[in-house]
Order: C-alpha cells, then sequence, then structure tokens
C-alpha cells in the first residue's frame, strides 16, 4: 500500500479547562491518501478544526501517533516544527489571518521573509496564479479593502507560497456567496492537479459543515465527525465502513 500523506493512530487532543480537562479529539485514527481531496465534516465543536491543526503540525497531541509524508512529527522540536508547516503544509486558517493593512502582495510574501524574500522566480510563479484567480489588478491594494472571496483567494495563494504537497483548509466557505464557493471549489480541483516539489499532486484535506463543499463532486473521501470522534468512515465517497 502507498504511504500516506497524512496518517494519525489513536491520537488523542486534551486542553485544561480549570479542574476539569476537555478532551477535544478522542483516539482518531485516520490515513489521508496522497492526492486527494479529503472533508472533515460536522458542526461546531465535533474537532474537526482540532484534528486538521494537529494533522498540519499546528498543535501537538497529547497522545497518539502523527506522521506527515511517512515521518512522524509528535517530538519535533518548535524549529523543526515550524519547517515543517513552512515547506509541506500550507493552513488556511478560517479567520484567513491576512494583515489588513499590508497589500496583496506583501501579505503573499510573508511566508519567505525568514528566508530573505521573494526570488525572481517567486513573484513570477505568484503574478501568474495572481493572474489566474483575477487578481493581477490588486496586488497593490491592502487586504482590508478586498471581498471575502478575494481575500480567500489570497490567503490560499498565501498558504502555496512555497509549493507545499499538502494543503488544509478550515471552513473556507464560511463567508462566501455562492458563485465564489464554486470558483473556489474548482482552483481546488485544479490545485490538486499540480505537480509539487516531492513529485506528486497535492493533497487537499478541507474541515467544513457546508453541503455545497460536501456535495462537490470532486471530493473523494468524507470523514464525519462528533464528539472529537469519526462517527463513521467514508473511504470513497458512498462507501461508508465502521469507525
Amino acid at each position: 500500500m502507498a504511504e500516506p500523506a497524512l496518517e494519525c493512530i489513536d491520537v488523542a487532543k486534551r486542553y485544561p479547562d480549570g479542574a476539569r480537562e476537555i478532551h477535544a479529539v478522542r483516539g482518531v485514527t485516520l490515513r489521508v491518501e496522497a492526492g486527494s481531496l479529503t472533508l472533515l465534516r460536522g458542526p461546531s465543536g465535533c474537532g474537526k478544526t482540532t484534528l486538521l491543526s494537529l494533522l498540519g503540525g499546528m498543535i501537538a497531541p497529547s497522545a497518539g501517533e502523527i506522521r506527515v509524508l511517512g515521518r512522524s512529527i509528535v517530538h519535533l522540536r518548535d524549529r523543526h516544527r515550524a519547517a515543517l508547516r513552512r515547506d509541506e503544509v500550507g493552513f488556511v486558517f478560517q479567520e484567513l489571518a491576512l494583515v489588513p493593512e499590508m497589500t496583496v502582495d506583501e501579505n503573499l510574501y510573508l511566508p519567505l521573509v525568514p528566508i530573505g524574500g521573494p526570488s525572481a522566480e517567486d513573484e513570477a510563479r505568484l503574478a501568474k496564479r495572481l493572474s489566474r484567480i483575477g487578481l493581477a489588478q490588486h496586488r497593490g491594494t491592502v487586504a482590508k479593502r478586498l471581498s471575502g472571496g478575494e481575500r480567500q483567494r489570497v490567503a490560499i495563494l498565501r498558504a502555496l507560497v512555497l509549493d507545499p504537497p499538502i494543503l488544509l483548509l478550515d471552513e473556507p466557505t464560511a463567508h462566501l456567496d455562492a458563485t465564489s464557493t464554486s470558483e473556489l471549489l474548482a482552483w481546488l480541483d485544479e490545485l490538486r492537479t499540480e505537480t509539487t516539489h516531492t513529485g506528486g499532486q497535492r493533497t487537499i484535506v478541507v474541515a467544513t459543515h457546508d453541503p455545497r463543499v460536501i456535495e462537490h463532486p470532486g471530493v473523494d473521501r468524507i470523514v464525519p465527525m462528533e464528539g472529537g470522534r469519526i462517527a463513521s468512515r467514508t473511504d470513497t465517497l458512498g462507501q461508508v465502513a465502521a469507525p
């Protein structure tokens, strides 16, 4: 069996809350195949955002094993975890985390600052992608003046600056209308087919409860979550197996 892009084994995440603990994720085991579009589905509070953050190395688990591209990330030091997030995993937060007073270009170049700023090749690649998503004319526009759909596209493009083989998105359509959602899903389909620096196609995982995303024909797998656990597991669309 081919190595999965992402894998977690009996993963748990607990947070202290006064005298008690909050169990955000409880004993989750999951494989995400390389090149797939996988959804973590469920209502607010079900654990999908926490699981997405665990898979992307944003937070460390309280228990269990997590592997990214076959490599365990559980015991990575902070600088190695940061390098993983920079080079291998693009993460798009629900709140997008753009700097409102910075221009589109400035926001896009932020991930490149620690490595000396954008090269001519970086600038050319980003310019081409901005043109593809209809934002070439907004390169000098500050982020706070963009529409919700435009900000979403910039946030995704920023996550792709270093061509990561894995892209994780938290509720990417939460504030988008039907047209913007359709355009975003079509773009995600394109991004999957790109060959990344690892030589394979991009793996995309989306945390969502939006039926417009769940019904998208490009989705390979839906993982329903409830109470911090996988409620049932769908290996391919329409084929449901026990957790």
